[in-house]
């Protein structure tokens, strides 16, 4: 099934890229809500739905099923997001005008060279801009710590936090514990560096993690918000949603 740029395999549970090739393989409640909108393509499908429990799993949060659309948009692109609707007090549609992607080079092969070039300058001008957060262009932003982690499988993996603001420090420094907490409980992952950063306001938590699987090399890009005093972004319930161990 092709959805803009990306192929979904469910058998695999997994969204590839077709342009630049990344692979994201789907956590449960990404893999039930894109399943549940692809099966009802066109029609409008209510949070509950989305959400509900089978066999296997339990029930998912309207704040989980929010969530799993959010990240599914994030890695359709800003080109093709629109292809999952939101209809307000109703739930989600995905649109029935998906569009099979072809590369150009299929149809015109003598451009296969030029255009890999140029998917190579942007793909490394993403990679640029997904650091940009972490290291400014004045190179004023240094990493605040860095903690490297072996899992039980004998992995190491790097956490790196970065911090442009003092009155920071000290609650991006608890973040990063607890996400080190989560990485503990992996035997393995396919992740093996991974960027921290919080935002002026501390209501964003930006994280980027880095890393190969089967040969290949992955990045997810993960934006968590949160508006409330007592702030809690990362939680035993978000770790499980997100499969960081994957």
């Amino acid at each position: 099934m092709i959805l803009g740029v990306c192929q979904f395999d469910a058998h695999r549970a997994q969204l590839k890229n077709l342009a630049s090739g990344e692979q994201w393989q789907l956590p449960r409640a990404e893999l039930q809500v894109l399943k549940l909108l692809l099966a009802h393509r066109g029609c409008v499908v209510a949070k509950h739905k989305l959400g509900a429990a089978d066999e296997e799993h339990p029930l998912l949060s309207d704040s989980s099923v929010t969530r799993a659309v959010f990240m599914l948009r994030s890695f359709l692109g800003t080109e093709h997001e629109h292809l999952i609707e939101t209809v307000k007090g109703r739930g989600y549609r995905l649109r029935e005008d998906t569009k099979t992607f072809k590369p150009k080079w299929l149809v015109m092969p003598k451009l296969k060279a030029v255009l890999a070039v140029l998917m190579l300058g942007f793909t490394v001008l993403i990679m640029m801009v997904s650091l940009d957060q972490y290291k400014g262009a004045d190179e004023s932003t240094e990493a605040l710590n860095s903690v490297s982690l072996q899992l039980s499988s004998g992995q190491t993996l790097n956490l790196m936090s970065f911090s442009k603001s003092k009155t920071n420090n000290e609650p991006l420094l608890v973040l990063v514990e607890q996400l080190k907490a989560g990485f503990k409980q992996c035997h393995s992952t396919p992740w093996q560096q991974v960027y921290l950063s919080l935002s002026h306001d501390k209501q964003v938590f930006n994280i980027t993690m880095k890393g190969e699987k089967l040969g290949q090399s992955k990045i997810r890009n993960l934006k968590l918000t949160d508006y409330r005093q007592q702030k809690q972004f990362i939680s035993q319930a978000w770790l499980d949603e997100v499969d960081i161990c994957e």
